[in-house]
């Protein structure tokens, strides 16, 4: 009797009974977990045959699992990127650059040897270009961010004392602009070599497979293209000479402080 009892449990135990979750979901998880990490397209499909589990039963509870895997940030799953050699530009209002250069290199600025005197800034955020123009090229250390390449221009600016008056330091900040950056997304196994920069000079986009700085990883060199650069700078130009030009006229038959703006 004892020997029935105990077979009967074995085979109760050996019963692919789907709904009971208890002793397999753990299991279940990490192995999806598991295949995930191989391969990210797979679907609760393809994912049940590869476990060898029913999909009819098994199904939402897998679909439920590849949104943790998906979501979990604790262990960075899903896509992976790195952000470096993050890179823009800066602009001097008019007149302010000649004043303070000057003085530039009592406060902590470099000379350079290059033809166009351009200028050195350089700390833990990263580096600064001067230039005679008064462009001022930023090149933000990783992990970059646009708070830092603003920290990095009042390093170099406000907090040496070259500007003092806070509406010429925002004019500063408000010109800086993104200019490219590079996004490296790593994988598990080593790529063969490829560059495609058929947008370079369109759309100011590279694309790098198993470079030698990076061989197991698919690098997007994202550039702001110089061409946009120009037709910016044109048309800021442009605008500010507008604004000089065309000033508000005040009639004689107007009393003080009151300006027609229609005429």
């Amino acid at each position: 009797m004892g020997d029935f009892l105990a077979g009967a449990r074995r085979h109760k135990s050996s019963d692919g009974n789907y709904n009971d979750y208890d002793s397999y979901s753990e299991s279940i998880r990490q192995r999806v977990f598991r295949e995930l990490d191989k391969n990210a397209i797979l679907t609760p499909f393809h994912l049940c045959r590869i476990l060898q589990i029913d999909y009819k039963h098994w199904h939402q509870t897998v679909a439920n699992y590849k949104n943790q895997w998906r979501y979990n940030h604790k262990n960075e799953r899903g896509s992976k990127c790195s952000i470096h050699a993050w890179r823009g530009w800066c602009y001097l209002p008019n007149g302010v650059a000649a004043g303070i250069r000057s003085q530039a290199v009592e406060v902590g600025w470099v000379e350079t040897r290059a033809r166009n005197r351009w200028l050195l800034w350089k700390d833990r955020l990263g580096r600064l270009q001067w230039f005679e123009t008064g462009r001022v090229n930023l090149f933000v250390r990783k992990p970059a961010n646009l708070g830092k390449a603003y920290q990095l221009i009042c390093n170099g600016f406000s907090f040496t004392g070259l500007v003092t008056d806070i509406k010429v330091l925002e004019q500063i900040l408000g010109s800086a602009r993104f200019k490219g950056a590079h996004y490296v997304f790593a994988t598990e196994q080593r790529l063969p070599r490829l560059t495609i920069d058929l947008f370079a000079k369109s759309n100011g986009i590279v694309i790098k497979v198993g470079d030698r700085s990076h061989p197991h990883a698919v690098e997007v060199i994202a550039c702001y293209p110089d061409w946009a650069e120009r037709n910016e700078r044109l048309l800021e130009q442009l605008n500010d000479t507008l604004k000089r030009l065309i000033t508000p006229v005040a009639p004689k038959n107007l009393r003080k402080g009151q300006v027609d703006y229609v005429s």
